[in-house]
């Protein structure tokens, strides 16, 4: 087992000024994280002024190598990062766990395709790498029509991500024919229509609503296997497994469990106990949730990046990442959704009536991390496929 020191501003620095640009920008976007989380409600997306807070701050290059224009960020601190936004709104947070993270698509590209791509600090990538299109095998690419979902970050964005079943030209792509294979790619935002579907409870600040396309032409070298495929780039960041977009999506749950647990405290302080017994903070029942809540973030979160950080010590090393590691990462992160679940309802429980309404976090935070929790990577099947490996059998899924 590894372990690493965190830093205060959540992003470490190769020198004190970049610690102070890093702390600087955590603290503007908590700050209108804060401020603008019921807008984001209201308008199903990121508010405008985070939508430039994360461009001025180079949100989208965040982890990318400094040959493609990139921050060059250590993954472990972009999770402190993103679980540090979340205790303040999970909205936020996933936003920008995703925008930073679907950069890494680009590594799967050649370099002469990806680098004018991330140019600026407007290169945001939204979208699904789930296999709802169907591809056309044709000269020099692909003829790609479909219909996807949960495009979070979608109003920023300038390229989709999107996968596809191939075919061969004028094949049948039937409930009963297996495709040739599964491919992902990447086009500009404006080659698609999205659709305003995004009404929902929990996440409502993400955009993450559909989006599809008719016979999109999409050249062979802007489609790739993810996570199957060699990168294209050297950059060890690129060679992170499929368990580390898990983690990221997993840190917004925590950080959502952890702004729970600390509702919790500041409601303690101030509400009166059962039957008006004494404030609630000397009451058993809340000492009982607020200890357990916190333990089970706390250990969830410990236990969460150490796995992330045995498999990025490896890949610094050159390694590859040993089956227990992958298996380790997986179960992790599971783990870290559903005991941040757990905490939020233990709060929930505590607060009581006073959880119900909108001027306390507790409503914000139980509906919000039961939307994160259902991401796919977070699911129940992710955790099967690690006890599936324990028992030696092969994984379900191709990625994992």
């Amino acid at each position: 087992m590894s372990t690493r020191p965190r830093m205060d501003s959540g992003i470490e620095g190769d020198t004190a000024a970049a610690r102070s640009v890093a702390a600087a920008m955590l603290a503007e976007i908590i700050d209108l994280a804060d401020r603008h989380k019921a807008e984001g409600d209201r308008l199903r997306q990121l508010p405008p002024a985070l939508a430039e807070a994360f461009h001025r701050h180079d949100v989208y290059r965040l982890i990318l190598p400094r040959d493609l224009g990139g921050g060059d960020v250590d993954p472990l601190d972009y999770l402190d990062l993103v679980e540090r936004v979340a205790r303040v709104d999970g909205s936020t947070a996933w936003n920008l766990a995703i925008g930073a993270g679907s950069g890494l698509y680009v590594g799967y590209l050649p370099v002469e395709r990806s680098r004018p791509m991330f140019a600026d600090t407007r290169s945001c990538i939204a979208g699904a790498y789930a296999p709802f299109g169907r591809g056309e095998i044709v000269e020099g690419g692909y003829r790609v029509s479909g219909h996807w979902g949960w495009a979070s970050g979608v109003a920023q964005a300038r390229w989709m991500v999107f996968g596809f079943r191939v075919v061969a030209k004028d094949g049948v792509d039937g409930a009963d024919e297996k495709p040739l294979e599964v491919r992902q790619a990447l086009a500009p935002r404006g080659a698609f229509r999205v659709l305003d579907t995004w009404n929902v409870s929990g996440m409502r600040g993400t955009g993450s609503t559909e989006y599809e396309v008719d016979d999109l032409f999409v050249p062979s070298d802007m489609t790739f296997r993810l996570f199957l495929d060699e990168p294209k780039h050297p950059a060890p960041v690129f060679r992170l497994p499929g368990a580390f977009f898990g983690s990221a999506v997993a840190s917004v749950a925590l950080g959502i469990g952890q702004g729970a647990t600390e509702g919790l405290k500041q409601l303690a302080a101030v509400k009166d106990g059962f039957l008006g017994r004494n404030l609630l903070r000397e009451q058993a029942y809340a000492q009982y949730a607020v200890a357990k809540a916190e333990a089970l973030v706390e250990s969830a979160n410990l236990y969460l990046r150490d796995a992330i950080a045995d498999i990025w010590h490896s890949t610094l090393a050159g390694r590859e990442i040993d089956p227990a590691h992958r298996r380790r990462a997986r179960r992790a992160c599971v783990q870290a959704a559903e005991a941040s679940a757990e905490a939020v309802d233990l709060c929930c429980r505590a607060a009581g009536g006073h959880a119900l309404f909108q001027s306390q976090p507790f409503e914000r935070a139980l509906r919000d991390v039961r939307a994160a929790i259902a991401q796919i990577t977070l699911q129940r099947a992710a955790m099967e496929d690690a006890g599936r490996t324990a028992f030696g059998l092969k994984p379900l899924s191709p990625v994992f």
